[in-house]
């Protein structure tokens, strides 16, 4: 018996074959949403970096504090943020490849590729005037007693120095009340110049109140001679307001119509009266007969073990040999509040209209100046 035996081929296995239809829509289904949700990323980062802001200005403003805590004679720092950036970028590429001489194999190929920047531009403050407003400030907040009048006699001699730099007329509360904190710690030889200087600025002010109470005729043909601006009689009563104010202060007197000299211009003089408003927030008693806020003790300070659980907010320095803290109660969160908007208006940002305007004089503290 014959068998007749045939020999079977190999079975082949289908060829490994990839669709390419459904990688390529997949790469392009993912591409598409990411780049759809690049705008809702873009908008949780922007939101995300401005809120921290307050809180970069709050800390900053509490280290300085803690500082001031440890030493009051301790050189204040403070970072200026003047711009920033968020940005969000979304890229994709995709590639598909078939290889012709072998087995017919599609190869799909495809990335993604997110770039994201959150960006401070910070300024720090090393003018010596902004740093020694700042320590005035800082010192105010740790010591707000002030039992012996120290800082209000540094305040004042430090707005005296805006006044005279910036040719700035005060209104006439704040003008007596600096002569007379003056006064109260001036020699018995100092004190026959301070109060014939008072008695001329009283009179110079009576005439001001008079002036600014009348109506103002403007003539252009009298406003100038020979081709030079001539001040009016208000104009030159407060240039000479300002003069005896300096003089009071021993600081440089300058002359009549100093301030329009090339330089002197209307964004410096704007900010110089927000640094003067600030300096005597802290000082000024309110007519109404209610205290200063900033008179009274309003910072709690002392080791890590004293700080309350209800503590907002908490600052930190370690220096002189000692660890500080200090922390803000819920009850004086309105006075910290203030006394940062104080310290930005003691350290401004550098202001384009500072460099660009023309000169001009400034008035502060006063709604008729």
């Amino acid at each position: 018996m014959q068998l007749n035996h045939r020999p079977q081929r190999p079975r082949q296995l289908p060829r490994a074959r990839r669709v390419p239809g459904v990688a390529a829509l997949l790469g392009l289904c993912m591409l598409l949403l990411s780049s759809g949700c690049s705008h809702l990323r873009l908008q949780r980062n922007t939101i995300g970096q401005g809120s921290t802001l307050t809180d970069i200005q709050y800390q900053q403003v509490l280290d300085n504090l803690a500082m001031f805590a440890c030493n009051p004679e301790s050189l204040a720092w403070h970072i200026r943020i003047n711009g920033g950036v968020v940005q969000v970028a979304d890229q994709g590429s995709g590639f598909l490849g078939g290889n012709l001489g072998g087995p017919g194999v599609f190869a799909p190929n495809f990335g993604l590729q997110r770039n994201v920047l959150n960006q401070w531009n910070v300024d720090p403050v090393i003018e010596s005037d902004d740093l020694e407003l700042l320590q005035l400030a800082y010192r105010k907040a740790i010591d707000p007693g002030d039992a012996d009048g120290s800082i209000k006699r540094e305040i004042y001699q430090k707005i005296c120095e805006q006044c005279a730099s910036f040719h700035i007329a005060l209104a006439k509360p704040l003008a007596l009340d600096i002569f007379e904190t003056t006064k109260l710690h001036a020699s018995p030889s100092e004190l026959p110049r301070l109060e014939k200087l008072q008695n001329q600025l009283e009179k110079l002010y009576v005439e001001i109140d008079e002036l600014s109470e009348a109506a103002q005729s403007y003539d252009p043909e009298t406003r100038f001679a020979r081709g030079v601006e001539v001040p009016t009689k208000l104009e030159f009563l407060k240039e000479e307001a300002v003069r005896l104010l300096t003089e009071m202060c021993h600081g440089p007197v300058e002359p009549v119509r100093a301030y329009r000299r090339p330089g002197r211009n209307v964004g410096l003089i704007e900010q110089a009266q927000g640094k003067i408003e600030a300096l005597v927030t802290l000082i000024e008693e309110s007519d109404d007969g209610q205290p200063n806020p900033f008179s009274m003790p309003w910072i709690s300070q002392g080791c890590r073990g004293d700080i309350p659980p209800c503590a907002c907010m908490v600052g930190h320095y370690c220096g002189c040999g000692d660890e500080c803290y200090v922390w803000i109660r819920p009850e004086h969160m309105k006075q910290f509040r203030d006394f940062i908007l104080i310290v930005l208006s003691l350290a401004p940002p550098a202001s384009q209209d500072a460099i660009s305007t023309p000169a001009g004089i400034g008035a502060a503290n006063s709604p008729n100046f």
